[in-house]
């Protein structure tokens, strides 16, 4: 939910001056009155620098797409 824009106080969101500590990313880049996002997004975006990712929070669901790729349907069926 971190990465919709102005969902701050139901997300909890890092404030500002926590976010000038230290880099903080897919925060605040989806619109949720126009755009669907899904699973298959946020793993995309987070593995998309070829960079190990810090997740820190969240759902299982999002944390297992970066784990296990099996979990993703990517529309091409192994069994053929």
């Amino acid at each position: 939910m971190q990465v919709y824009k102005g969902l701050d106080i139901i997300t909890n969101k890092v404030t500002a001056e926590e976010r000038a500590q230290c880099a903080h990313h897919m925060l605040d880049f989806v619109d949720p009155l126009v755009r669907t996002y899904t699973v298959v997004d946020f793993r995309n975006k987070a593995l998309d620098r070829n960079k190990l990712p810090i997740v820190v929070g969240g759902t299982n669901y999002y944390i297992e797409s970066l784990l296990w790729k099996v979990l993703l349907d990517t529309g091409v069926s192994e069994f053929m």
